[in-house]
């Protein structure tokens, strides 16, 4: 059964889809979850702090999901880039782009916490399979908090009207480890962006 919080972020959540941030109050909330008013408040200080939990919850349940799904990938470097664009094309899908922007050090701490230990888990992996030198890149850690940033510049190029799949192939570039072949390099991201709107679907419900 589902508690009254999880009501309130279900309805955050569909009215977010429908409409975006901008036009979304606790009164539509409460009214699509077939709550009072005042319930809102028990549970949430304003609607940006709903926002801000119904994103962290479902960036995390995202994570989970492409982790799962890199599970029987053999190749983890084609992982880790795999994770990056899933997770670009999700935020590009779900009406979160603009608010995004608007919050770059929130996204930064929230995608940390829910991605890091999967993403630098496959570049791990990698090294321990010879896919990588270890020596060839950056302390992990450093390297994803890098890699973050390059989300946040390519979100910035959607909203500027750059094509998503372009602009996903670049970041895909940047974020490939140094030192692979660059044909290697663009194998990987054709073979990424090949399947990707098959995986997204499963991200999305």
């Amino acid at each position: 059964m589902l508690t009254t919080q999880d009501k309130l972020l279900n309805a955050a959540f569909s009215l977010i889809q429908e409409e975006g941030f901008e036009s979304i109050t606790a009164a539509k909330i409460t009214t699509q979850a077939n709550l009072g008013y005042g319930t809102f408040y028990k549970y949430f200080k304003s609607t940006e702090d709903i926002f801000k939990e119904v994103f962290r919850q479902k960036l995390k349940a995202v994570s989970e999901k492409i982790y799962a799904m890199n599970q029987d990938e053999d190749d983890k470097i084609f992982g880790y880039l795999k994770g990056h664009a899933l997770i670009f094309y999700y935020i590009c899908e779900g009406k979160y782009t603009n608010w995004i922007m608007k919050r770059p050090n929130y996204f930064i701490e929230i995608i940390s916490d829910a991605a890091r230990e999967h993403a630098t888990t496959d570049l791990r992996e990698a090294m321990e399979i010879n896919q990588l030198d270890q020596s060839s890149f950056l302390d992990l850690e450093e390297m994803f908090a890098l890699d973050v940033w390059l989300i946040i510049g390519a979100l910035d190029l959607i909203e500027k009207g750059f094509e998503r799949d372009k602009v996903c192939r670049s970041l895909l570039r940047y974020v490939a480890p140094q030192g692979l072949p660059s044909s290697l390099t663009e194998n990987l991201i054709d073979g990424i962006l090949l399947t990707i709107e098959d995986d997204l679907p499963q991200l999305l419900h």
